[in-house]
C-alpha cells in the first residue's frame, strides 16, 4: 500500500499506468500556489473539496466525473502524494478506496522524500506549472461498504458490540478538555491520536512492531472489525491507514464525533461538564 520513491521513479521510467496526484489540503489556494511552483513531474492535483464537504464523502458519481476529467482509469496505479501533512493523502486514498478503485499506493516520504532523492540524482525530476492537457478517463466509481459505516450502525454496535470503536481525536479531545467546541467521545471507544501512529520528527509511519503493540493495547484484533472516527475523518485517515497496513478490517464514522454528539442520546456520550 506504500511504494518508496525509487519503485515509483521505476513506474514512471518503464512506463507504467500510473495516476500520479498530489494531494491539495484544506487551504485550496495555497495548495495550487505549492503545486505550481513545484510539484513531482506528471502529477496532478487533488483538490480536497472534490473529496468531501465537512467530513462528508461527495457522492460517488460526483466522485466519477472528478476522477475521470483527472484521467483516472480503472486500471491505473493510483499513487498519492501530499506537502508532509500525512492527513490529506491519506484521506485521498481511503476516497479512492471507498468509490471502488482496485490499487492505491501512497508514496513513502511524500514529496520531501522525492526532493530529497532528487538532490542526489536528477532522475527525480519536478516540474513546475499547471499540469498539461489529459484524456478523460474511464473509471468507474461504486461504493465500498467495507471501509465506511453509519450512525445507525455505530448505534447499533452499542448494544449488539459487533466491532471495537477507536477514537482519533486528541487525548484533550477526546477528555473534553479541548477548548472552542464541545469535545468528549462516544461511550466504549478507545483513544489512538495519530502521534501514536506516526513519527513527524522522522516523517515516517510507527514500524510494524510498533503499530502492533499500539492496537494491543487499545484492545484491538484482527478478527473483529474496527471502526474509528474523529471530527473531520481525517485524522480518522491515518489511523485507517496504519490498521489496513496491519491486514485489520477497518472503517471510518465519517459523521464522527460532530454527528454523535447531538443525535446519540446523553448515556451514550463521555462529557467533561466541570
Amino acid at each position: 500500500m506504500e511504494i518508496s520513491p525509487n519503485h515509483l521513479l521505476t513506474l514512471l521510467i518503464t512506463r507504467r499506468k500510473v495516476c500520479l496526484f498530489e494531494a491539495g489540503s484544506g487551504d485550496e489556494d495555497a495548495s495550487r500556489n505549492s503545486f505550481l511552483n513545484d510539484h513531482i513531474e506528471s502529477a496532478r492535483l487533488l483538490f480536497h473539496s472534490n473529496l468531501s464537504h465537512s467530513g462528508v464523502p461527495v457522492h460517488p458519481l460526483q466522485f466519477q466525473r472528478y476522477a475521470r476529467s483527472l484521467g483516472v482509469d480503472n486500471d491505473c496505479h493510483v499513487v498519492i502524494y501530499d506537502r508532509g501533512q500525512i492527513i490529506w493523502s491519506t484521506y485521498a486514498a481511503w476516497a479512492f478506496k471507498l468509490f471502488g478503485h482496485a490499487k492505491v499506493s501512497l508514496l513513502a516520504g511524500n514529496y520531501l522524500g522525492w526532493k530529497t532523492q532528487q538532490s542526489r540524482s536528477p532522475q527525480y525530476r519536478t516540474e513546475t506549472g499547471e499540469d498539461g492537457a489529459r484524456r478523460q478517463g474511464d473509471f468507474l466509481s461504486s461504493w465500498n461498504e467495507s471501509v465506511i459505516i453509519t450512525f445507525d450502525d455505530v448505534f447499533l454496535n452499542t448494544e449488539i458490540n459487533t466491532f471495537d470503536l477507536i477514537d482519533a481525536q486528541t487525548k484533550e479531545e477526546y477528555d473534553g478538555l479541548a477548548p472552542g467546541a464541545l469535545y468528549g467521545h462516544i461511550r466504549g471507544a478507545v483513544n489512538v491520536p495519530v502521534d501514536m501512529v506516526y513519527d513527524w520528527s522522522l516523517a515516517q509511519w510507527m514500524n510494524s512492531s510498533e503499530l502492533v503493540t499500539t492496537f494491543a493495547n487499545a484492545g484491538l484484533t484482527q478478527k473483529r472489525t474496527v471502526v474509528v472516527y474523529c471530527s473531520t475523518s481525517l485524522r480518522s485517515s491515518m489511523i485507517w491507514w496504519a490498521l489496513s497496513r496491519l491486514n485489520f478490517k477497518v472503517k471510518i464514522y465519517f459523521g464522527g464525533w460532530p454527528e454523535w454528539v447531538v443525535r446519540a442520546p446523553d448515556e451514550l456520550k463521555v462529557l467533561n461538564r466541570s
